[in-house]
């Protein structure tokens, strides 16, 4: 009959861990700056450009401010099961040295002659 072993689960991975929530807004709002400065950009566009995709220009500057305030208020959710508590372990790894080996200093009496 084979034997099975109960295996612990694996400890947090670093790379496993979500963004902080400072990141994520950072991020959030640097990606609503530059849908705004897109934004900026089709405006003058508008203005500039005399001809049938003006239109387009124009559409972009009128929706753009809707998708960008959509998206910097979308907070990414938490994934279930993607944080695991770390439970701490005896290390049996084998030491260098037993902690016996301490340093005596030498007697005042063993460097001199007699």
């Amino acid at each position: 009959m084979p034997l099975t072993r109960h295996r612990a689960p694996d400890p947090q991975s670093v790379t496993t861990v979500a963004a902080s929530r400072e990141e994520d807004q950072k991020q959030r709002l640097k990606q609503y700056l530059v849908t705004m400065s897109i934004r900026t950009v089709c405006f003058v566009l508008v203005i500039v450009i005399d001809d049938w995709y003006r239109w387009v220009f124009a559409a972009a500057a009128v929706f753009l401010p809707f998708f960008a305030v959509v998206a910097a208020n979308a907070v990414r959710p938490r994934v279930a099961g993607r944080r695991r508590m770390v439970t701490p372990q005896v290390d049996h790894t084998p030491l260098v040295t037993d902690g016996r080996d301490v340093y005596v200093p030498p007697d005042e009496d063993s460097g001199r002659r007699h």
